[in-house]
């Protein structure tokens, strides 16, 4: 009784192997596309340019004002004072004139890149019919106006 039980399980085993690997075809019955909304940043970007300083008088001012005090401090005699004075306060104001008068210099800095929204197409929402009874799924592509479905039988053990 034991040597016919052994194949008997063996077919039973065999027959629920081809069960699982059915297929059939199912109605599409409605596609909506998902679409998700994604937030783009470039890198950000350095950036350099060049721009001038503004001119400024107290350095001029500065100048003539110590170079004045210096040529006095120097000349010997009250005339000599008075040209050495003068003389220093054209020359510092000249010297104070070239140290503030304008220049250029770079000037860099690192900007943020920029962000923009995008919709992206993720996958599709599917309603398909199969014997008559509606389902759901999702798919990554379009499934067209039919979709493969896999016909799964099991026993049911009360």
């Amino acid at each position: 009784m034991k040597a016919w039980i052994i194949p008997l399980s063996l077919l039973a085993l065999s027959a629920n192997v081809q069960a699982a690997e059915r297929y059939a075809y199912a109605k599409v019955k409605q596609v909506s596309p998902i679409y998700e909304t994604i937030l783009v940043s470039s890198e950000p970007e350095r950036v350099c340019y060049t721009t001038s300083r503004r001119h400024d008088a107290t350095p001029t001012v500065v100048g003539a004002i110590i170079g004045g005090a210096v040529g006095h401090a120097l000349g010997h005699s009250s005339s000599n004072k008075k040209v050495g004075m003068v003389a220093g306060a054209a020359l510092g104001g000249a010297i104070g004139h070239d140290v503030g008068k304008n220049g250029y210099r770079q000037v860099c800095e690192t900007r943020p890149g920029e962000q923009r929204r995008i919709r992206e197409l993720t996958g599709y929402d599917v309603t398909y019919q199969y014997k008559g009874d509606l389902y759901h799924t999702v798919t990554q592509h379009h499934p067209g106006k039919r979709l493969k479905v896999k016909i799964n039988v099991s026993p049911a053990f009360y």
